[in-house]
């Protein structure tokens, strides 16, 4: 089975975190380049986390800052402004789903994905070889959990305009990690 046929739209609510203080709109992304411990782009990649819920959106924080806190952001990073969207995009990739992981020949999914290198190159594979402009991935932090996703929205694939894809954004609160 190809990827392509695999394709799917998908739509509906996703939430994204930001700063409390940060001056930038939620739908602003002048920053998804400039990661480097991302677990599914390279520096470089215009890459968007959503989570499925403001749960999932605070246990992949906490685990992103126990695991990678780089040295003296802990201060600015621990209280984040929850936000929630309404995504509709025409082409996303499932790799929850056992007939895609199949069709990438993954045999250890999603297991597999704990390794940084493994989800990174598979990303960027079909980020090159396919029409997705997003994939849907386990949450690291719940892998066994597969009703708890994280949207990986590949930019550079979408209209520049955000507003084309998230129809709305809406505050949805605020949550605190402590380390």
């Amino acid at each position: 089975m190809s990827l392509e046929s695999l394709l799917r739209p998908w739509r509906g609510p996703a939430f994204r975190h930001i700063p409390c203080e940060s001056p930038y709109d939620v739908l602003d992304f002048r920053f998804a380049t400039s990661a480097s411990g991302n677990r599914w782009n390279y520096p470089g990649e215009a890459t968007l986390y959503l989570a499925s819920g403001g749960g999932v959106a605070l246990a992949e924080f906490a685990r992103h800052l126990k695991v990678n806190r780089p040295d003296g952001i802990a201060p600015l990073a621990i209280t984040r402004s929850l936000h929630r969207l309404e995504v509709s995009l025409e082409r996303v990739l499932d790799l929850r789903d056992d007939a895609c992981t199949a069709a990438l020949s993954l045999g250890d999914a999603p297991h597999c994905f704990l390794d940084n290198g493994v989800a990174r190159a598979t990303a960027n594979f079909i980020r090159v070889t396919t029409g997705a402009q997003a994939i849907l991935v386990p949450s690291v932090a719940l892998l066994d959990h597969t009703d708890r996703w994280i949207l990986v929205v590949f930019l550079d694939k979408l209209a520049p305009d955000p507003k084309r894809f998230l129809l709305q954004a809406a505050s949805a609160g605020t949550f605190r990690v402590s380390l």
